[in-house]
């Protein structure tokens, strides 16, 4: 057992192939689960203005309802497309006029109208387009959203008219909450209502939705709650924006991504105890959350398609989702919702307690989700305390970067003694090797009398790196997933860490030519001068380079302050060994 691990440790030209392998895997294990098929990664695209005639419709007449999105209805339905049926009969009340009422709270400015009884517009007050337009989060709506759909998809909510409790105008919910309720009644007495509550500080508004005589408006014993107005591109890598996009569930404590397309169609139901079901861009979501009891599953429709720009193709994706409520066959029944639209900001939506949280997916990597989430947990935490000390990201992300290498600064150390080792050892060892060319275990066994000899360990050299990688998942993790650093900038062009360079022209791609460079030198100052390593010190920071130039720029920042407060560790490691040596000498 002895002489295998001596064979093991021994740095071999097949051992140092074996390291340099599991040293690829780690550093670039994202791009290898991407070619197995468990990760789909963003990447950089021009941006695109998204085209609004991709959802519209036909006018709806104001006198008949309109069928609705249903996962049983073709996707154009479902995304606001015309559609040949008309469904149930419903008696609309014609002489109610299309009123609009704005609700202005301190986190957005939602409108709303009694075509539909709900939110045409909601507008987001504290983020911004890069135009400096505040972020719509109802692009293009073409009906009230969300919408309640009933009879398989052929009676829509939001297609006919009611009666606001409220005349029309604008509203202050800024200091207190302010309450709206539509009523929409028809000639047998069915009726429906909406209540609607919006809080001064909250990016959520309450909705109660009440059916008096479903049995009159012919409905069965389910509906869905649907997300109807797919989410827009806020970003300027719109290809990075369209990517994140995705329907998300959380189903029996497991959040579920409903993301089966074929042939670029989705069309999608889950069934099961559901406690929230929404939609989610790069750095936004929309999620309906069942209060007064768990839904019976989660749908999605949406589609794909190509559009040609001055830049390039885009791959756009257009999704709506929802939840299904059933009832019992009762004369009137009322369910209670949140519905959530806002920043996918982990620390706002863990407070929702209904791990609203896992809609940003961090630690849902295969195989190592759970070894990153406590570290991008642990980063989501620290960040924005150092900030509000040191208000710039691009300062706090190297501040950050120094106290990691400060605390792995004892296994810097001992990693450089060993690899100063290995360099001092480097003429013996090919002595050896040439001695023994010929018998292999012998030369392994005389290497491990040298290493023993002279207290050199050669796996110590990746000591530092070990721990170093499940927060370098987490950053990546955090600065892909959250709203952190969106828009934040550093100095001189770089004025927003989330985003990479959109193409080795991109100027976004001088940090990445730097890091490179800082790689390379540390590299060459501390590893030993053999054949394998000279090949690695080009290779990989030219891999790294390649590998990272689309990702966000707050990561290579960081990566490129650890490269350079490497080589501050190995000066200090030298002058330490100077200094000892002229000790020993006096």
């Amino acid at each position: 057992m002895f002489h295998g691990l001596k064979r093991y440790l021994t740095l071999d030209k097949k051992n140092i192939a074996i390291i340099a392998v599991l040293v690829i895997i780690i550093l670039f294990y994202f791009q290898i689960m991407e070619y197995l098929g468990f990760y789909t990664p963003a990447t950089s695209e021009p941006p695109v203005q998204q085209d609004s005639t991709v959802i519209a419709q036909a006018p709806i007449q104001q006198d008949q309802p309109v069928a609705t999105p249903s996962t049983n209805q073709p996707i154009e339905t479902a995304l606001g497309e015309p559609s040949d049926t008309l469904g149930m009969t419903a008696a609309v009340d014609s002489l109610v006029p299309v009123d609009t009422i704005i609700v202005r709270t301190n986190k957005y400015e939602i409108t709303l109208s009694s075509k539909g009884g709900g939110p045409n517009s909601l507008i987001l007050n504290e983020h911004f387009y890069r135009d400096g337009e505040r972020i719509q989060m109802l692009p293009d709506a073409q009906a009230a959203t969300p919408d309640m759909s009933f009879a398989g998809g052929t009676y829509s909510a939001s297609q006919v008219n009611y009666r606001s409790d409220l005349a029309p105008g604008s509203y202050d919910a800024t200091s207190s909450p302010t309450e709206l309720t539509y009523t929409h009644q028809i000639a047998n007495g069915g009726e429906l209502v909406k209540k609607y509550t919006f809080y001064p500080d909250t990016y959520h508004y309450d909705l109660e939705f009440s059916v008096n005589g479903p049995d009159k408006f012919g409905f069965d014993r389910k509906y869905e709650l649907i997300w109807n107005t797919p989410l827009g591109v806020t970003e300027p890598q719109a290809s990075s924006d369209y990517e994140s996009m995705e329907a998300v569930a959380m189903m029996a404590d497991s959040r579920e991504t409903l993301d089966d397309y074929e042939d670029d169609r989705l069309k999608q139901s889950l069934s099961g105890y559901t406690t929230w079901a929404g939609v989610r861009s790069k750095y936004f979501a929309s999620v309906l959350i069942p209060r007064n009891r768990d839904g019976s599953g989660a749908v999605a429709n949406g589609y794909k398609d190509e559009i040609e720009t001055v830049d390039g193709t885009v791959k756009r994706r257009f999704i709506t989702s929802g939840i299904e409520m059933e009832f019992a066959s009762v004369a009137s029944f009322t369910d209670t919702f949140s519905v959530f639209v806002g920043p996918l900001d982990y620390g706002v939506m863990s407070d929702y307690d209904v791990g609203l949280e896992d809609m940003l997916g961090i630690g849902t990597t295969p195989f190592v989700g759970w070894l990153i989430k406590p570290f991008a947990i642990g980063v989501i935490w620290l960040l924005p305390k150092m900030y509000d000390i040191i208000p710039n990201y691009g300062f706090v992300i190297i501040l950050f970067a120094f106290l990691v290498k400060l605390i792995t600064l004892p296994l810097s150390m001992k990693s450089f003694k060993s690899m100063q080792g290995m360099k001092d050892l480097q003429p013996k060892i090919e002595e050896l090797k040439k001695k023994y060319k010929k018998n292999p275990q012998q030369m392994n066994s005389e290497m491990m009398k040298l290493y023993k000899k002279h207290g050199v360990n050669p796996m110590s050299g990746c000591l530092p790196i070990l721990p170093q990688m499940p927060l370098f998942f987490a950053l990546f993790s955090v600065f892909r997933q959250t709203i952190l650093l969106r828009d934040a900038p550093w100095i001189w062009f770089i004025d927003d860490l989330s985003r990479g360079a959109s193409s080795f022209t991109d100027p976004y791609i001088f940090l990445v030519i730097l890091m490179v460079a800082a790689q390379f030198i540390s590299q060459k100052m501390t590893m030993a001068s053999t054949q394998q390593n000279k090949a690695m010190m080009y290779v990989i920071p030219v891999f790294m380079g390649w590998a990272f130039h689309s990702f966000a720029s707050g990561l290579v920042l960081y990566w490129t302050c650890f490269s350079v407060f490497s080589l501050l560790d190995y000066v200090l490691f030298k002058r330490n060994k100077v200094k000892n040596s002229h000790v020993q000498v006096a």
